[in-house]
C-alpha cells in the first residue's frame, strides 16, 4: 500500500525503474517445455471435458457469476488443520506473494532475501518500497546463522523458499523453528510452491507459529499452471490483510471447480512426484559424473552450474527443448535449471539429447 509521504509520481518512477519477467528465448520450434517447471499432476484425469460440458446443463451459471472460493478455501483448510478464514486462494502463488509485500513492506523497511531465489519476491518487494538485503545461499546448506547476523532493527520480512527455485536447496524445519523463535518480530515469508517434491514439508511447523504466512500452489505437483491457482495460509490477521490488499474474485469459476476436483484426487499427484524423484537422481547422476556441478535439488528440476550452460541451451532447443538459462542474470549466467518432465518418454528424449550433446563436445575437444 503506499505509504501517505510517497507522490504518486514516486510510485510511478519505482515501478518504471523495475525491469520485466523475460527470460532468455529460443528460437526454434519448441516441442518440450523443461523451462519453466510446469507440473503434469494429472490434469487428463481430472474430468476437465466433463465439466467444460456441464456448462451446457448448468445454463451459463459457472461463466457469468464471480466465482466463490469459500468451497475450495474450505476443503483446504481441513486439508491443514486450519481455519476457513485462515485460508485465502489467490491468482496463483504470485499473486500471494505480490499481497504480502503490499500488505506488510512499508516504504523503505528491509526486505532479507537469501539469494538466488524466485526473482519475483524482489520485484514485488521493490514495487511496495521495501529495501532489499541479500544473504548469499550456496548450492545446499541454507545460511541461517548469516541470515540472523543480517537481521537489523528495519528488517520487516525474511522469504524463505523452500524447495528453493532455482537451485532447489530446502529449508530444514530446525532452520525455520529457529527463525521463528529468534526473529519474532520479522514476518516470515515461507513459499512451499514445491513442497510436493521435498522430503520434508514445513507447513505444519510455519502454521504453528504467529509470525509466518505459507504460500502453496496448484502449479507445479498439480500440474495446473494454467489454471492460476495458488493460495496462502497464515493467521486470521495476517490473512485478512491479504485479502484487503488485492482484487476480491482473483480466481476464475472454472480454475476453482478443477482445483477442487484435483484436491480431490491426491494420488493424481503423488504417481508425478514419485516419477519426478526417480527422474532427478538419475539427472543429477548424468549431469555429476560430466563433471558438472549440481545441487541437491527437491524440486521438479535440477540445476546445475557448468561453463557449457548457454551451450546446451542452444543446443537442446536445436533438439527441440527449452530448458532454463540464466543469461540475464549476471551471477547466474553458467548455470541452467531443467524441469524434469515427468513422463518416461519424454525424459528418455531428454537424456538421449543430453548424452549426445555430451558426446559431440567431448569429441570437439
Amino acid at each position: 500500500m503506499m505509504s501517505k509521504q510517497e507522490s504518486g509520481p514516486q510510485l510511478a518512477q519505482r515501478v518504471l525503474g523495475q525491469t520485466g519477467y523475460r527470460p532468455p528465448l529460443l528460437e526454434s520450434e519448441i516441442k518440450l517445455r523443461l523451462d519453466r517447471n510446469e507440473g503434469r499432476g494429472g490434469l487428463e484425469h481430472l474430468g476437465a471435458a466433463e465439466l467444460l460440458g456441464e456448462l451446457g446443463e448448468r445454463g451459463t451459471e459457472l461463466a457469468r457469476r464471480y466465482p466463490q472460493t469459500a468451497g475450495l478455501q474450505a476443503e483446504l483448510a481441513e486439508r491443514f488443520g486450519v481455519g476457513s478464514d485462515q485460508v485465502l486462494v489467490t491468482a496463483g502463488g504470485d499473486d500471494s506473494l505480490a499481497r504480502i509485500c503490499q500488505a506488510f513492506v512499508d516504504p523503505g523497511s528491509e526486505v532479507l532475501l537469501p539469494t538466488p531465489t524466485f526473482e519475483m519476491i524482489a520485484k514485488y518487494a521493490l514495487l511496495a518500497g521495501g529495501v532489499l538485503r541479500e544473504v548469499p545461499w550456496g548450492l545446499n546448506d541454507f545460511p541461517v546463522d548469516d541470515i540472523l547476523r543480517s537481521v537489523s532493527a528495519q528488517t520487516r520480512m525474511v522469504a524463505v523458499v523452500s524447495p528453493n527455485n532455482p537451485t532447489g536447496s530446502v529449508v530444514r524445519a530446525t532452520e525455520l523453528e529457529r527463525l521463528i523463535k529468534e526473529l519474532p518480530q520479522v514476518l516470515l515469508l515461507v513459499d512451499l510452491a514445491y513442497a510436493e517434491f521435498a522430503a520434508e514439508d514445513l507447513t505444519s511447523v510455519a502454521l504453528a507459529a504467529s509470525n509466518t504466512i505459507v504460500v502453496r500452489t496448484f502449479s507445479k505437483a498439480w500440474g495446473l499452471a494454467g489454471l492460476r491457482v495458488g493460495y496462502a495460509l497464515g493467521t486470521r490477521p495476517s490473512i485478512e490483510a491479504l485479502r484487503r490488499a488485492g482484487n476480491p474474485y482473483p480466481v476464475s469459476g472454472l480454475s476453482v471447480e478443477l482445483a477442487r476436483r484435483a484436491l480431490a484426487q491426491p494420488e493424481l499427484a503423488q504417481s508425478y512426484v514419485a516419477q519426478v524423484r526417480v527422474e532427478r537422481e538419475e539427472l543429477n547422476r548424468l549431469l555429476s559424473e560430466a563433471g558438472m556441478e549440481t545441487a541437491q535439488s527437491e524440486g521438479n528440476f535440477v540445476f546445475v552450474r557448468t561453463s557449457m550452460a548457454e551451450q546446451l541451451w542452444r543446443e537442446l532447443g536445436s533438439r527441440g527443448i527449452a530448458v532454463r538459462w540464466f543469461g540475464e542474470q549476471p551471477a547466474l549466467q553458467d548455470a541452467l535449471r531443467i524441469t524434469c518432465p515427468g513422463g518416461r518418454a519424454e525424459f528418455a528424449l531428454l537424456r538421449k539429447c543430453l548424452l549426445e550433446i555430451l558426446a559431440e563436445t567431448e569429441t570437439a575437444q
